[in-house]
């Protein structure tokens, strides 16, 4: 595998040639120290680096696989659990079965998974969030694992899955994973670090990196002896796990260098690889051997979960939108942080405005007329602004996306449509305790319009927010983008600067900021039907309106025209996660 170096423009090698044979109903272990290469051949086996960067071929059977069908039969599980806090343990298996089955999930499936996974006893438990506290982190790793395992995948890959984990919870893993091996007839490959000598003991095949090399691989029992024979006699009473890395560690010592070159070039020899090599295909022929003469015997494939009913077309499309649906509905509801706490902030504000401005609408006098203006720009800038709060869950669930995309359990437009949908529930709640509190409270007039207005420019701004959310590494980048934007959006929207006055240069802000359309909707509903002001420099709302160039506001124009933002910043962010949301690298 090669990658550009930047410093020198070159192409760097970053994974020597190697070869990788694995059994169905074995575990292979991949370990090597940090920077050895051990995630990036896990993800150019996967299918999860760019092709134009390999070199190689990955086959099934012995037939070639391309990435639609490696996504059928394979899955994987990334070091970090990106795992959706509200829902139980049972509710997660459900939703993972509900987008490989269809919504009739059969029955077994998830209680199959929880036992298999060792999860039966926390299976009513939240997985927890920043909000709730839930599973330890062994369960979520096994919980994440059990997820993939839903699909029934025929090879299994995990990056580190006792990452962060203390012994006694890495060897539950890991023994989990030997059972399921077995009971599954699944190859699964996975990194590890630096495990217990328990941990060792479960591994089938393993395999040695160091800076991209391969330094050895076969059967994890023979590795001491083949070291032995090398000249690297491993202590007595010392954990393999913990010689070897010692071994291959060229961090901080010259001499380790020159071991690892050793090792690496030994390992091509071939009395010292091509045996093994040969050794594990005479066992993959084996296997296919037995399996066959089981399948003339007439003897049951024996499978974990049962077959996919093998839905197809816009059959399936559906029946992912309505799962995603349900999934998105019910996250709405039990995780505060989407629109609950909003709704109490904005209700809050809102209420403050209203008490504040309180029977506004009854005065006409020439103060009046400054501070209904002021009113609205308050909605129509800070209100909107405030939208950028969701930012932080919208990155979060996109890692979440980014995982259940790349296993295959749904499109990218099927995840935006649903999201987008399942949005306006709450923006609409939202919007309509804000207006009953700023509206009531305060006169002001044409509630129905007020409304309307400001739901769809809380939708436009969720949408650029989403948007936003997609394009940034993370949040706190994203809030002070998305604070920028919406600054800038501010200046223009005609109420510190009216449009007649604003620099030429400046003035394509005006008709892109989806705020301007939005405050003129405002004051055209507040002004355009009061005929008299007592005193001061207007004498009526048409009078006002002239000043901010706003006499010929069309309101259902303006509204359709903040709606379009809105939709224009959801076909960019499903066109961002289509294209830039891979899950490769």
């Amino acid at each position: 595998m090669t990658v550009k170096d930047n410093k020198t423009k070159s192409a760097k090698v970053i994974l020597q040639p190697t070869q990788v044979v694995v059994e169905g109903g074995s575990l292979l272990a991949i370990m090597g120290r940090s920077g050895s290469g051990k995630t990036t051949l896990l993800n150019s086996l996967s299918g999860r680096t760019h092709a134009n960067k390999l070199e190689g071929v990955v086959k099934f059977d012995g037939k070639l696989l391309n990435w639609k069908e490696r996504k059928k039969l394979m899955s994987y599980v990334a070091q970090e659990d990106t795992l959706m806090g509200v829902f139980t343990v049972k509710e997660t298996l459900w939703y993972a079965a509900a987008f490989h089955y269809g919504m009739k999930v059969p029955e077994g499936v998830v209680e199959n998974a929880l036992d298999v996974m060792g999860l039966s006893n926390v299976s009513d438990t939240v997985v927890g969030d920043i909000f709730r506290k839930g599973i330890s982190g062994g369960q979520k790793r096994r919980l994440s694992i059990a997820v993939e395992l839903i699909s029934g995948p025929e090879v299994l890959f995990l990056d580190e899955p006792t990452s962060g984990l203390d012994s006694a919870s890495a060897l539950a893993v890991i023994s989990h994973l030997r059972k399921l091996a077995v009971r599954m007839n699944c190859a699964i490959i996975s990194t590890i670090h630096q495990p217990s000598s328990k941990v060792w003991g479960l591994f089938d095949q393993f395999m040695l990196m160091s800076a991209g090399r391969t330094l050895y691989f076969g059967p994890a029992n023979q590795v001491i002896p083949y070291m032995s024979q090398q000249g690297y006699e491993c202590p007595m009473y010392t954990n393999p796990a913990d010689f070897l890395l010692d071994l291959v560690n060229t961090d901080f010592s010259d001499d380790q260098k020159l071991i690892v070159d050793k090792l690496a070039e030994a390992f091509k020899v071939p009395n010292a690889s091509s045996n093994i090599s040969v050794l594990v295909m005479d066992n993959v022929e084996d296997t296919t051997k037995e399996e066959e003469t089981a399948k003339e015997d007439g003897a049951p494939e024996h499978q974990l979960l049962p077959a996919t009913d093998g839905q197809t077309g816009m059959r399936m499309l559906m029946s992912h939108f309505l799962i995603l649906s349900h999934r998105n509905l019910w996250n709405n509801v039990k995780n505060p942080g989407i629109y609950w706490v909003r709704f109490f902030m904005y209700v809050a504000l809102s209420l403050v405005i209203g008490l504040m401005y309180l029977n506004l609408g009854d005065d006409y006098g020439p103060k009046a007329v400054n501070s209904r203006i002021n009113v609205l720009f308050f909605v129509a800038a800070f209100l909107v602004f405030m939208s950028v709060a969701v930012l932080p869950f919208f990155i979060q669930e996109r890692a979440v996306f980014l995982r259940e995309r790349t296993n295959g359990a749904y499109g990218t437009f099927t995840y935006v449509i649903s999201n987008f949908l399942c949005s306006l529930p709450g923006l609409f709640i939202i919007s309509l305790f804000s207006t009953i509190c700023v509206v009531l409270l305060s006169g002001l007039n044409g509630f129905g319009v007020y409304l309307l207005t400001l739901f769809v420019a809380l939708v436009a701004a969720e949408s650029f927010c989403a948007l936003i959310a997609s394009l940034v590494p993370h949040f706190i980048v994203g809030i002070a983008l998305a604070a920028g934007v919406f600054g800038f959006f501010m200046l223009c929207e005609g109420f510190f600067i009216v449009k007649s006055e604003i620099p030429g240069w400046f003035i394509w802000g005006y008709y892109i900021a989806f705020h301007s359309y939005a405050f003129r909707t405002f004051m055209y509903n507040e002004f355009h039907t009061i005929s008299n002001f007592t005193g001061g420099s207007f004498t009526s709302g048409d009078d006002v309106l002239a000043f901010y160039d706003m006499q010929d506001v069309v309101v259902y124009q303006d509204i359709l025209t903040v709606l379009a933002f809105a939709v224009l910043f959801q076909i960019l962010f499903a066109l961002v996660l289509y294209f830039f949301h891979r899950g490769k690298v």
